[in-house]
Formats: structure tokens, C-alpha cells, sequence
């Protein structure tokens, strides 16, 4: 197609050369004619001027004919080049056009003086004009913030800003007004400057923007409210540990005014003791104060010991059996133990029970089995089983004839044993004879209600 134009470029000269050498040849050959015609018939002047007019009425007629069917053809061949030249730019225009009426931003060209040229159909979708009323409008048209004084200061600002940006507002056909943001770029083209302008809605922007804000100043006020909370947890907790640590100094003096008090119990009874000449109220006395001592000595753990609910089992059962031995044993018996415990924690309670039914099992093998110069021999284990506590309490000395007896008796020390076993611990006991006196307890790990 190009080269069709290049070889129409000069299709007047061309045309006027033609026309020339044709009309040469026509008058030539006419002349040749009217010559031959005239001497073959010699007519006369008049007759020959008609028929010399005639014939060059013809063959110009005839050249003129050929001459504009030529230019037809070429008029012709120039609209088929033009046709196919503007189907090819319209083909290739054909993707950019679809790129910018599908784009999500509006695109517009402006004059410099703010006149709207061009919008895509995503301008017209978001204002809800027409391209051909764009045409006839203006930004001030569209943008009610700016006049016209102040649309052409923003173009001339555009102008002479590399990358301009703006967020601002339009308004639509309808009225309703909705944020964009606007960037826009100066362009030449064809020697003539024009406004290229992008713009992007930003109302769903702006509400997840709002949205953000709101959700920050919330999260904020709510870390200020957990804040303020978490300083009063802390106070409140800061006055609760005082008030632990006062009650907990509270109940360590509690128990130790108890341990006191059962220690002047015990002083009494020993100086009742200690006046009296009968040896059976001496021995019963001094059975009393064995047995208030081996409970104040709970007292004395808890008051001493850093957990004021539970006290180690192991720890006091040693200290228990000392304090018995030095109240039951002469200088001249000595008695070897075999002390074998299991890692325990018992409440008070459970503790003075324990307590009290290893005094009175203990003091039965000091005061009965054991004598002087001999090898005497005390077992106490205490494990734990599964859910079940096993105490295993073994002398070496010569036993009992009768258990029975020991179910019988109405000792104050054997009903307590029993009472406490029986009642309190909800076990079981068993004593047998093998190679001595052998005492079994079995009671629950986990404490009755």
C-alpha cells in the first residue's frame, strides 16, 4: 500500500505528459487524415471545416473518455488504499482502545485549558456522562471544587509537575459526590499540548481506610482499658500477696501460740506429775504429755515450715520418734531404726492423726518389747501403693500370746489407735507375731471429706 502511494505521488505530471503525447499524436494523426480525406474528394472549404470540426469533436471525445475512465481508475485505487490503510490502524488501535475502555482507572485528555477531549468508558461509568457530553464539558463541570481561574491554574500545574497527584471529588450526572484520587501528566503531541489525567474511585479506599482507623482506635482504647485493668489485677493482686503474707504470718503465730500452749499443758501435767508419789498417775501423766507433746509437734512443723497446709510426713515421723526415745529409753538401751518412707505431704489433720497412732504403736514396743543389753530393733515404713497408704510397724521383741487381746483392751491408748484407724482414716489394721509384734495399716491416699 505504501508503495502504491509512492507510485500515485506524481500521478499529475504524469497524467499531463500523457495527455500531451496523446494529444501530439491525435492532431498529428488527424492531420493526416483530413489531408487525404480532402484530396481524395475535393470538397469545398466550408465542407471541410465542418468535417475537420467534427472529427476533432470526436477524437476529443474519444481522449477525454479514455483520460477520466484513467483518473476513475486511479481515484478508485487511491480509496481501496485509504480503506485498507485505515482498517490496519484501526487493528492496531484495536488493543489500546480495549485496554483503555476496560481499564479499572479513568483515563481523560484535556486542553490546557481544561476542556475534556477523550474519556474512556470507565470515566463514563463512574461519572455517568456520555462521551459525546464530555465533549462539551469542562473540569470545573465534573469537579466542584475548582472554578474555571482555578482549572487553569491546576493545568498549568500539571504542566510543570513531573508525576502531579491530587485526591479530591466529583460529581456525578446524578449529584452524588464520591472521593477519587486524580494523577495526571502532560503530553505533546502533533505539536499541540495536551492533559492526561488518571483517576481512581477511592470510596471503597477510604471505607476500609475508615474501617482500619476505627478498628486501630478501638484495638487502641481497648489495650488502654486492658492496660488500666492489668494495672488494677496488679494492684489487686499486690494486696492480696500482703494480705496472704499477713495471714500467713497470722497462722504461723496461730500455730505457734498453740504449740505453747500445748507445751504449758504438758509442763502442768508434768509438775502435777512430779508431786504426786502414785507411779501409775506418774506413767499417765507422763503418757499425756507424750501424746500433746507429739501434737504440738505438728504445730511446730507447720509454724517453722514454709507451706502452712501441708507438712513432709518423713521429716516429722524422725523428729516424733526421737522426742518418744528420749522420754521411754534408759541410757542403758539402745534400740536401732529402720526408718523407711516415702516422699509424703499430709494435711494437719491427717498429720496428727498418723501422728497419734505411731505414738501409741511406738511407745507400746519402747515400753514392752525392748529391754537393756540387747539388740533391739524398730521398723516404720510407710509407702505409698497405688491409692493406698501401707504402715508397717515391726519390733524384734517377743510378741503377745493373745492378739485378741489387743482388740479387747480397754486401754485409753489401743480404743484410740482403733478410733482413729477405724473412724478417721477409714483403713484397716492387723497385728501379727513374726519374730516380734507386727503391726499392718492400710488407709486411702486421698483424704475423706
Amino acid at each position: 500500500m505504501i508503495n502504491f502511494f509512492k507510485n500515485t505521488s506524481n500521478i499529475a505530471k504524469r497524467f499531463a505528459i500523457t495527455y500531451i503525447i496523446i494529444g501530439v499524436l491525435g492532431i498529428f494523426f488527424l492531420d493526416r487524415v483530413i489531408r487525404v480525406y480532402l484530396m481524395s474528394n475535393n470538397h469545398s472549404f466550408n465542407n471541410e471545416m465542418v468535417s475537420f470540426g467534427a472529427m476533432f469533436i470526436i477524437l476529443t471525445g474519444i481522449i477525454i473518455h479514455f483520460t477520466i475512465n484513467h483518473m476513475q481508475k486511479i481515484i478508485k485505487n487511491i480509496e481501496n488504499a485509504y480503506r485498507e490503510l485505515k482498517e490496519e490502524e484501526k487493528d492496531r488501535m484495536a488493543p489500546y482502545e480495549f485496554a483503555l475502555n476496560h481499564s479499572v482507572d479513568g483515563i481523560h485528555w484535556f486542553t490546557v485549558e481544561g476542556k475534556y477531549i477523550y474519556v474512556n468508558e470507565s470515566t463514563c461509568k463512574m461519572d455517568g456522562y456520555t462521551k459525546e457530553e464530555f465533549n462539551n464539558m469542562y473540569l470545573e463541570d465534573v469537579n466542584p471544587n475548582f472554578t474555571r481561574e482555578t482549572t487553569l491554574e491546576v493545568m498549568e500545574t500539571i504542566r510543570n509537575t513531573p508525576n502531579w497527584r491530587l485526591e479530591t471529588t466529583h460529581k456525578r450526572k446524578d449529584g452524588t459526590v464520591y472521593p477519587i484520587e486524580v494523577s495526571g501528566h502532560a503530553v505533546v503531541y502533533k505539536d499541540k499540548e495536551y492533559i492526561c489525567a488518571f483517576s481512581r474511585d477511592m470510596s471503597k479506599i477510604i471505607e476500609n481506610r475508615n474501617k482500619i482507623t476505627t478498628m486501630n482506635e478501638e484495638l487502641q482504647k481497648s489495650l488502654e482499658e486492658k492496660e488500666i485493668l492489668f494495672k488494677e489485677i496488679h494492684e489487686v493482686n499486690a494486696e492480696l500477696q500482703r494480705s496472704l503474707e499477713e495471714k500467713e504470718i497470722l497462722l504461723k503465730e496461730i500455730h505457734h501460740r498453740v504449740k505453747n500452749n500445748m507445751e504449758i499443758i504438758s509442763s502442768v501435767l508434768y509438775m502435777q506429775a512430779y508431786k504426786s508419789d502414785d507411779k501409775k498417775f506418774k506413767d499417765a501423766m507422763k503418757e499425756s504429755q507424750s501424746k500433746i507433746h507429739a501434737m504440738a509437734l505438728v504445730h511446730e512443723f507447720l509454724y517453722l515450715g514454709e507451706n502452712l497446709a501441708y507438712i513432709n510426713v518423713n521429716k516429722y515421723i524422725e523428729r516424733l520418734f526421737d522426742d518418744i526415745k528420749e522420754l521411754y529409753i534408759s541410757q542403758n538401751t539402745h534400740i536401732n531404726v529402720d526408718l523407711d518412707i516415702d516422699e509424703l505431704q499430709f494435711s494437719i489433720n491427717r498429720c496428727i492423726q498418723v501422728g497419734m497412732v505411731l505414738h501409741e504403736l511406738c511407745v507400746n514396743a519402747l515400753k514392752y518389747a525392748f529391754k537393756e543389753n540387747r539388740y533391739n530393733l524398730l521398723s516404720i515404713h510407710m509407702k505409698l501403693i497405688g491409692d493406698q497408704i501401707h504402715v508397717k510397724i515391726k519390733d524384734n521383741g517377743e510378741g503377745l500370746k493373745d492378739l485378741n487381746s489387743l482388740t479387747k483392751s480397754d486401754s485409753i491408748g489401743m480404743q484410740l489407735i482403733h478410733s482413729i484407724v477405724d473412724f478417721q482414716l477409714n483403713g484397716t489394721i492387723e497385728f501379727k507375731n513374726n519374730n516380734g509384734l507386727k503391726c499392718n495399716i492400710i488407709f486411702p491416699e486421698k483424704e475423706p471429706k
